[in-house]
C-alpha cells in the first residue's frame, strides 16, 4: 500500500523546511513570493492534501460547525448559503439530524469539540448545558427562547397577514394549524402568535382545537407523513376545517395527498397554505400556496454569527429575515 505524501516529501522537492511548508498552507508568516510558487508548484506535482486532522490537534482548533436540523427535508436552500460562508472563511460544516428528543445533541457536539453550534431543530440546549460550551468558548446561534445567546430567525407576521386576508375574503375562518413539533415549541413561533392576532382583528378567535402538533414523548413522524395524518384526524374530528395552514411545504404535501384520497377539493371545500416555498410547491397540483423567505441568505446569516462570535468582532446578537406571501392556487 502506498504511504500518503506529507509535508516532508513538499519540503524535500521544494528545497525549504517543514515548517517554510505549514507557513505556506496555514498563512503564518510571512514567505517570500518565489518561495511560495516553490512550494505550490511541489504541492501541485506530489498532489498533496494536508492531514486536517492533524492540524486541529496541532492547533487546538477543529474548524468545525454542527448544524442540527430535524430532518433534510427543506434543508438545501439553507445549507448551500451556509457552505459558503463556512467554506470562504475555512471552516466545515457536519449535518446532525435532531429527531429523537431523548438525546443529548448538545454532548454530541462538545465532545467532538465542534467550534459553533446552529440549532434549526426543536430540540433546545439545556442552560447548563448552554453554559458549559460558552465556557470552552464555542459559539452558538438559537440555543433556546429567551436564554440571552445569539439569534437567527423568520418572521412570518406580514406573511400570515396576507394568508388570513385572503381567506377571509373567500368567508373561511376555521383554520387548522399543522405543526409537526410539540406544542411548547410552537407557543413562541410568530406564525402561531400572527395567526390568532389577526384573526382577533377582524372579530374572529381561532379555535385552539384545531391546533394540530405533536405529542410530547412520542416519536414524530417525518413531515409529509405527519401531514396526512393529522388531516386524517382532523377530517374525522372536525369535518367542518376549512382551512389547512401547515408550518413547512412537506406537510402539506400530506396534506394534499390525505384530501386527494378522500375527493375533497382544494381550494373549493378545503384551502391550503404550506411554509418555505420549497421548490415542489409551484409544481404541486394546484400550486401551492405558500410562504417565503430567503434561505440561502438565512444560512449565510447562521454561520456568520458563528464566524463572529468566535472572532471576538462585534456582531447583532438577533437577527430577523423577513417572510412573504406567495399566492397561488390552493387558497
Amino acid at each position: 500500500m502506498k504511504r500518503p505524501i506529507n509535508r516532508n516529501d513538499v519540503a524535500r522537492l521544494a528545497g525549504v523546511a517543514p515548517s517554510t511548508v505549514s507557513n505556506v498552507i496555514n498563512g503564518t508568516k510571512f514567505v517570500s513570493d518565489e518561495i511560495k510558487q516553490r512550494v505550490q508548484k511541489a504541492i501541485e506535482e506530489l498532489d498533496y492534501q494536508p492531514n486536517l486532522l492533524a492540524r486541529s490537534f496541532k492547533m487546538n482548533s477543529t474548524r468545525q460547525i454542527s448544524v442540527l436540523v430535524r430532518s433534510l427535508g427543506n434543508f438545501n436552500e439553507i445549507y448551500t448559503g451556509m457552505y459558503e460562508a463556512a467554506s470562504a472563511a475555512g471552516y466545515s460544516l457536519s449535518t446532525i439530524i435532531a429527531n429523537d428528543e431523548k438525546r443529548n445533541y448538545y454532548q454530541d457536539c462538545y465532545a467532538h469539540r465542534v467550534e459553533g453550534v446552529i440549532n434549526l431543530s426543536p430540540f433546545f440546549c439545556d442552560p447548563k448545558e448552554y453554559a458549559k460550551m460558552t465556557e470552552h468558548n464555542m459559539a452558538f446561534v438559537n440555543p433556546a427562547p429567551g436564554i440571552g445567546g445569539f439569534e437567527v430567525s423568520m418572521n412570518y407576521v406580514n406573511a400570515v397577514e396576507a394568508f388570513v386576508e385572503e381567506l377571509t375574503r373567500r368567508g373561511k375562518t376555521k383554520i387548522a394549524l399543522l405543526a409537526d413539533a410539540i406544542r411548547a415549541d410552537i407557543e413562541p413561533d410568530t406564525r402561531l402568535i400572527a395567526l390568532r392576532y389577526f384573526l382577533e382583528k377582524k372579530g374572529l378567535k381561532f379555535d385552539e382545537s384545531l391546533l394540530c402538533c405533536a405529542q410530547e414523548g412520542s416519536v414524530v413522524p417525518e413531515a409529509t407523513e405527519f401531514g396526512y395524518r393529522a388531516t386524517a384526524h382532523l377530517l374525522e374530528a372536525r369535518p367542518d376545517v376549512e382551512a389547512l395552514f401547515c408550518m413547512n411545504d412537506y406537510i402539506a404535501l400530506g396534506a394534499y395527498k390525505c384530501l386527494n384520497e378522500r375527493g375533497i377539493p382544494i381550494p373549493d371545500r378545503i384551502s391550503v397554505c404550506g411554509c418555505d416555498n420549497d421548490v415542489m410547491s409551484g409544481y404541486m397540483f394546484p400550486a401551492l400556496s405558500t410562504m417565503s423567505v430567503d434561505k440561502a441568505d438565512f444560512g449565510r446569516q447562521c454561520v456568520r454569527s458563528i464566524l463572529c462570535q468566535l472572532k471576538g468582532e462585534p456582531g447583532e446578537r438577533r437577527i430577523i429575515l423577513y417572510a412573504s406571501y406567495i399566492p397561488r392556487q390552493s387558497v
